[in-house]
């Protein structure tokens, strides 16, 4: 049965491609991610931590808990960037592994079945991490520029 839907033509496409597409788009999206966010936000960070010293002692915090917020985002991210590029890769070897079993009819279709899913899973956990960072890091953006406007309000009195 899997095996027929992995040759099949046009009218389902294979879950095998599926997947590739999907982690093609999220390896790009990883991308974007690293490309448009960390280093402006890590500026704007410094830029609004370097500011603190000069604003009113009762606004400190909520800019406290902003900046702190961001940088966990940030710190968060360091941290799964490479576990996120590990997984890419095993899931992308994964499949051509699985997809080879299949072809050469190694494993029975129930377990490749099994199998394709676990592959799916993974693929669909790697997904909402990407989706996660893209969100975040669009929040933090906003945030962060919030912030700063605020803070250039309130120390050009």
């Amino acid at each position: 049965m899997l095996l027929a839907l992995t040759s099949c033509g046009d009218k389902t496409e294979n879950p095998f491609t599926q997947l590739n597409r999907q982690l093609d788009r999220d390896s790009l999206s990883l991308l974007e991610i690293q490309q448009r966010y960390p280093e402006k936000l890590w500026a704007d960070f410094h830029w609004c931590d370097s500011m603190l010293q000069y604003l009113p002692e009762e606004n400190i915090q909520d800019c406290f808990d902003a900046l702190n917020l961001a940088q966990a985002y940030l710190g968060q991210f360091d941290v799964m960037l490479p576990i996120m590029n590990r997984d890419l890769s095993f899931i992308r070897r994964q499949l051509v592994n699985l997809q080879y079993d299949i072809e050469h009819q190694l494993v029975s279709d129930s377990l490749s079945a099994i199998y394709l899913q676990d592959e799916t899973a993974a693929a669909d956990t790697l997904h909402y991490r990407v989706l996660y960072f893209q969100d975040r890091f669009s929040q933090q953006e906003k945030a962060l520029h919030s912030l700063k406007k605020d803070i250039r309000k309130q120390t050009a009195k």
